[in-house]
């Protein structure tokens, strides 16, 4: 006869909290991660010459969805623009309205002497 206690009736995933991003990250190798920062830099610096001054993270999702047809979750870009910014590659712009989403937030863009520098 086998009895079962509480905390053994629960599924294991639920026993500890998961942290999805990071494991979604861990699962990232090196080259992925430097591919993916390159592109959403890429990504900016292109919508820089084009005329616009900066580009939020919905913007920059979308331009990535459309221009490499692959999803790419609201999270990775989040994190992606914050190395970004972190590794002074992009910085912060004045609050303004999103494109996407209609809500005012603050967007990013290449620094301009950067940008001056790369084109």
């Amino acid at each position: 006869m086998q009895t079962h206690s509480p905390s053994s009736a629960l599924p294991a995933p639920f026993d500890q909290p998961v942290n999805t991003s990071g494991q979604a990250f861990a699962a990232l190798r090196p080259p992925d991660i430097k591919h993916k920062l390159d592109r959403i830099c890429d990504i900016c610096l292109a919508a820089q010459r084009n005329g616009y001054d900066d580009l939020t993270r919905k913007e920059i999702q979308a331009r990535y969805e459309l221009l490499y047809g692959c999803r790419i979750d609201a999270s990775s870009v989040s994190s992606s623009v914050n190395n970004l910014i972190i590794g002074k590659r992009l910085e912060r712009a004045p609050v303004r309205c999103c494109a996407v989403t209609g809500n005012e937030v603050e967007p990013v863009r290449v620094p301009y002497t950067q940008a001056r520098l790369v084109g």
